[in-house]
């Protein structure tokens, strides 16, 4: 591993990690009262549907070449990390949504595919050295 990949490859893991985090505080949580996730099921899944979306095409539209870029510390390695932390947030969200139906009741077959989702958007964006150079 490049040391110039150790803090987006931080950041990836620390995203990632709290999706699991996420799960896990699903599982010992006890939930309380009527479950009411219907209610809102139609709503978080087209939100979550946005955000996974706006994780995969709003980084494209944060970066400029750097022959466009205006500020001189926009270097190719700000822009990716922006770009990163941008998609990696996004995906983040749409596990979030999973957790909030599960907190209001939903059972893991309606929970599991927003994680699901949310993992699949963030393993695509493992930082590497090819990721990189299309900052470059």
């Amino acid at each position: 591993m490049g040391n110039k990949l150790l803090i987006p490859r931080i950041l990836w893991f620390a995203l990632f990690g709290s999706t699991l985090i996420y799960v896990y505080v699903l599982d010992v949580v006890p939930l309380k009262g009527e479950p009411t996730w219907q209610s809102i099921s139609t709503f978080m899944m087209i939100v979550a549907v946005g955000s996974g979306a706006a994780s995969l095409f709003a980084p494209r539209l944060l970066v400029k070449p750097a022959s466009e870029a205006k500020a001189p510390n926009r270097t190719a390695m700000n822009q990716y990390q922006s770009a990163l932390i941008l998609a990696l947030a996004l995906a983040e969200a749409v596990a979030i949504y999973g957790m909030v139906l599960g907190f209001q009741g939903a059972p893991a077959g309606v929970v599991l595919p927003y994680f699901v989702a949310a993992w699949i958007l963030m393993l695509i964006r493992f930082p590497t050295e090819s990721q990189l150079a299309k900052f470059q």
